[in-house]
C-alpha cells in the first residue's frame, strides 16, 4: 500500500469513537450494520459493479490508524477496493438468516489493511436478495450509510438503463478534517461550551430504568412500525399546529420520559446530523453529535404550547450544537453535575433510504446502531410509514421491558395527539 497523502488528524467525532471504544473495552460495540432487502429482477453483476464504483469514489473510507507523537492519526491509503461478496443463502430459513446477519455484524474488521467496512449480497431466491452493509463508526454514522446507499442506487439505475458512468459527487476526508479543526480552534467552541454549562445548570438525568448503569455499552433493539392511525394523526396535527412532525415526536417522547421516567428532570440527548452544509454534507463519514435538550415544561399545558416552546428552544440551541457531547459530558462531571445527563436519547431520521434500485423494490432495516449509554428512541421515515426502534443498553433493559415501553410510547403518542 502506498501513502496517498500525509497523515490527517482525527475529527473530534472520530476521537470520540476511539475514546468510547476504550471505555467500553470492546470494539464491536461501535460496529454499525444495516441490511436492505431487494425484491425484483435484480442483476447481481450490475449491482456489484455499482457498489464497487461507489466505494472506490469514497476516499473517506480508506485510511489506516497510526500512532504518532501527537496522538493517533489517520493515514489515507491507495489500495484496491475489496470486491463485495456474493453469498448463496437460499437454504436458510428466516430465523437462521437473521442469525447469520447478526453474527456477521459482529465480525472483526481487518483494520491493518485500512478497511473498516464490509459488504455482502445474499441471494435468497430468484428475485430476492439482501444487501448487508456494515462499518465501524470511525467511518460512518447513520447519514453516512445513507449516502453510500443512495449513490449505489443511483449508479445501479444508470447501469440498468444502459447509461454512461455518473460523475463523482462525494466530498473528501481532508476537507472534513479541515473544517473540524477550524471549529476546534475557534472562539465559537468555547462560547458553545459555556452556553451548555449555563443552560444545564441544576439539572439531573432521567431514565426509564429505575437504577441505570452509567457508561457505554451494547444496545438491545426492539422495534416496529407505528400504527397508520398514529402516523396520520401525527402529520395532521403537525400541520394544524404549524410544527414539523419530528418536532411533535420529540415533544411526545419527552413527555413520556417526563411522566414515566425515574429522576428529577427530562433532559434528552437529541442526535444531530451536523450535515446542513459544508464538506460533511457530501462525504460518507462520521459527523453526528448529540445535543442536550432540557425540558422543564408544565406537561398539563396544551400540546400546541409545548410544541411552540420546543421550537423556540431548538432555535436557541442549534447554533451551539457543534460542541461535542463527549467533551460536554466530561465538562459536566468536572463541574459537579450528576453523570449520565445525556443518557436518554432521541434520534429522528426524516431522510429515507432508497426505496428502489432500478426496477427492484428496496426496504432497509438497521441491524446494529452502535453504542448506547442508556436508551435511544429512533424514529425513521420509511415511505409513508414511520418506524420506531428502541435501543436499550442490555445491562439496563431486557427485551420484555423494551417491548412494554414500545407499546406504552405508541399509546402515549396516540393519546396526546388526540
Amino acid at each position: 500500500m502506498i501513502p496517498d497523502s500525509p497523515p490527517l488528524a482525527l475529527t473530534q467525532a472520530q476521537a470520540g469513537v476511539l475514546l468510547g471504544q476504550h471505555l467500553a473495552g470492546n470494539a464491536d460495540v461501535f460496529y454499525a450494520a444495516e441490511y436492505t432487502e431487494l425484491r425484483g429482477p435484480l442483476e447481481p453483476t450490475l449491482f456489484m459493479e455499482a457498489l464497487h464504483a461507489t466505494l472506490a469514489e469514497a476516499d473517506s473510507l480508506r485510511f489506516r490508524l497510526i500512532d504518532t507523537d501527537d496522538g493517533p492519526r489517520q493515514l489515507p491509503i491507495i489500495a484496491p477496493v475489496p470486491i463485495p461478496l456474493l453469498v448463496a443463502a437460499e437454504d436458510l430459513d428466516e430465523t437462521e438468516f437473521l442469525a447469520e446477519l447478526s453474527r456477521q455484524s459482529r465480525q472483526a474488521f481487518a483494520s491493518e489493511d485500512g478497511f473498516l467496512y464490509e459488504h455482502r449480497l445474499y441471494r435468497r431466491a430468484a428475485e430476492r436478495y439482501v444487501w448487508l452493509h456494515r462499518a465501524h463508526h470511525l467511518l460512518l454514522d447513520g447519514y453516512g450509510f445513507q449516502l453510500i446507499a443512495r449513490r449505489t442506487a443511483a449508479r445501479y439505475a444508470e447501469l440498468v438503463a444502459g447509461n454512461g458512468p455518473v460523475s463523482a459527487e462525494f466530498g473528501n476526508l481532508a476537507a472534513v478534517v479541515d473544517a473540524d479543526l477550524a471549529y476546534q480552534n475557534s472562539a465559537a467552541r468555547e462560547a458553545d461550551r459555556q452556553y451548555w454549562l449555563d443552560t444545564l445548570v441544576g439539572l439531573a438525568p432521567k431514565s426509564l430504568c429505575r437504577n441505570p448503569i452509567r457508561g457505554i455499552g451494547r444496545g438491545r433493539r426492539v422495534g416496529g412500525v407505528l400504527p397508520d392511525t398514529v402516523v396520520t394523526r401525527l402529520k395532521t396535527r403537525a400541520v394544524e399546529l404549524d410544527l414539523s412532525w419530528p418536532e411533535l415526536l420529540i415533544a411526545g417522547f419527552a413527555g413520556y420520559l417526563a411522566q414515566f421516567g425515574h429522576g428529577d428532570d427530562a433532559v434528552l440527548g437529541l442526535t444531530t446530523m451536523l450535515r446542513a452544509s459544508g464538506a460533511a454534507a457530501r462525504t460518507p463519514c462520521t459527523a453526528m453529535n448529540v445535543m442536550p435538550l432540557p425540558f422543564v415544561h408544565d406537561w398539563d399545558r396544551p400540546l400546541a404550547e409545548i410544541g411552540s416552546k420546543l421550537r423556540q428552544d431548538l432555535a436557541r440551541h442549534r447554533p451551539h450544537q457543534r460542541y461535542r457531547f463527549e467533551h460536554l459530558e466530561f465538562d459536566l462531571e468536572q463541574a459537579g453535575y450528576p453523570p449520565g445527563l445525556l443518557g436518554t436519547e432521541i434520534n429522528i431520521m426524516p431522510f429515507q433510504a432508497p426505496t428502489r434500485f432500478g426496477p427492484c423494490e428496496a426496504m432497509t432495516r438497521t441491524l446494529a446502531a452502535g453504542p448506547v449509554e442508556d436508551l435511544a428512541a429512533v424514529f425513521m421515515a420509511r415511505g409513508d410509514v414511520i418506524v420506531l426502534d428502541l435501543d436499550g443498553r442490555i445491562e439496563n433493559y431486557d427485551e420484555p421491558a423494551l417491548r412494554d415501553h414500545w407499546q406504552h410510547i405508541v399509546g402515549f403518542l396516540a393519546q396526546i395527539l388526540a
